[in-house]
């Protein structure tokens, strides 16, 4: 099936109904999964695709769907809730071609804390904190209200005075101070290359709340050549974007880097890079 004719079934074929742990993320991370398929980011059926920081596995799904089923997903999710939810789907939803793993990826096999927002999933990380999660809630906040202003939730909210807006979606993500922690595995992606016999990667999905950088260093310099194309989600982008940047250019791709106004508000950006 040529990339077009996958297109056109995309938009015909009904989307997965999830399961979740809030209903309303599903929504939301649909709307942004479109945005990865882009600046000539593009596959085929018989495509092996990474999902790393799958939450429920919602860009599993829109990869599922493009391509009818006839794709390898790996998908790594460490949050226990989270990843019970998205094996539940993967046993339900995906025909076993989506294998789940309870763990993270990073530069090297360890432990470490994460913080789970049980009302806010899609905030996790373990680089955050009490110590800084009031810092992070805030950048949130101007994200969301951009966002709004840019009339992504309706025509009605987007003539509402920005003070406003502020102050309303600062209190609705209060939700963010409730935390949990876990402690949870973290592992080098090479050793899963190795250890699930993985002989190449069509497509690499990073989003995993600022930790993209620590993900791939984790890449030994022999499984560079496995990987045709990525799209990462960089937060702290006037930190990391270049540092991205260089990593995929430095093993031969070709990279765009991309943000607009919303993610500008929120200090993210998407790197796409595609092996020339």
């Amino acid at each position: 099936m040529a990339p077009a004719l996958v297109n056109q079934f995309a938009m015909s074929m009904k989307a997965i109904e999830l399961h979740s742990v809030n209903r309303w993320e599903v929504s939301f991370l649909r709307q942004e999964v479109g945005g990865y398929f882009a600046h000539g980011v593009e596959f085929a059926p018989g495509a092996t695709v990474l999902d790393v920081g799958a939450n429920i596995g919602v860009f599993s799904a829109a990869v599922y769907e493009r391509l009818e089923g006839d794709v390898r997903i790996y998908a790594f999710e460490p949050m226990p809730p989270l990843h019970a939810t998205l094996e539940r789907n993967a046993r339900e939803f995906f025909n076993g071609c989506l294998t789940v793993f309870p763990y993270g990826l990073a530069s090297r096999d360890d432990e470490l804390d994460f913080s789970y927002v049980p009302a806010a999933t899609i905030f996790s990380s373990s680089l955050r904190d009490q110590a800084n999660i009031e810092a992070e809630r805030q950048r949130v906040t101007a994200a969301v209200v951009e966002m709004v202003r840019q009339g992504g939730l309706g025509p009605v909210l987007r003539r509402v005075p920005a003070f406003v807006l502020r102050t309303l979606v600062g209190r609705r993500l209060r939700v963010m101070r409730r935390l949990e922690r876990h402690r949870v595995r973290v592992r080098p992606l090479s050793s899963v290359l190795d250890e699930q016999g993985i002989d190449r990667i069509d497509l690499l999905k990073v989003d995993v709340e600022g930790a993209e950088l620590d993900v791939l260093e984790g890449i030994e310099e022999r499984h560079w050549p496995l990987l045709r194309q990525a799209v990462v989600e960089v937060e702290r982008w006037q930190e990391n974007r270049d540092r991205v940047c260089e990593v995929f250019r430095g093993h031969g791709f070709t990279v765009r880097a991309e943000q607009d106004l919303v993610q500008r508000a929120g200090d993210i950006g998407m790197v796409f890079a595609v092996r020339r």
